[in-house]
């Protein structure tokens, strides 16, 4: 086990992380840490509207953590279960970058890689209009959302959404996201 905690500190600083968490996402946490985070920006004085873009972000990416992490923590409390992820905040050559990462069904991969490759080459027009299309339908099968966080998230990035899967095991896989403001 890790005990000196100063080297994952030195590692944070030499990589401009600012913000982390680890562990279980409610919606109490979600609320928690994002007052946090706005209050360091708006402290440093950051934009107002970078300020908004990274916290949606931050929003966005956490309840895709909250509601579809495989990996889960069953608490009466919160009204359900709850997804166990991670993420990060922090800055690098002008950007603010938001990652978050947690476990997925493999089976999931294939879908995840699609919806964020077709979203790639697309420009903010073209985003606009995928977003509003989206809004007009019912949301996808198995969504427990709108289906709008990948768009939303592609529409607030300075550079396209970066995905990552790392196999865990036969039946789950490390999803991480980083989106660049």
């Amino acid at each position: 086990m890790l005990t000196n905690l100063y080297d994952i500190y030195r590692q944070m600083q030499n990589e401009e992380q600012f913000f982390s968490f680890s562990g279980p996402v409610s919606q109490h946490v979600v609320e928690g840490i994002g007052a946090a985070l706005k209050l360091k920006m708006e402290i440093e004085e950051n934009d107002v509207n970078t300020i908004q873009k990274v916290f949606a972000t931050y929003v966005e990416q956490m309840q895709n953590v909250m509601n579809y992490s495989a990996q889960r923590l069953n608490e009466i409390k919160e009204g359900g279960d709850i997804g166990i992820g991670i993420f990060i905040v922090g800055s690098h050559e002008g950007h603010f970058y938001v990652r978050c990462g947690n476990n997925i069904y493999n089976d999931k991969v294939p879908v995840i890689k699609e919806q964020v490759d077709r979203l790639k080459d697309l420009d903010r027009d073209e985003l606009k209009v995928i977003f509003k299309e989206r809004r007009k339908n019912p949301p996808p099968e198995g969504s427990k959302g709108a289906g709008l966080g990948f768009i939303e998230m592609a529409r607030k990035a300075s550079r396209p959404i970066e995905i990552d899967f790392t196999p865990v095991d036969k039946t789950m896989s490390f999803l991480s996201i980083t989106v660049f403001i």
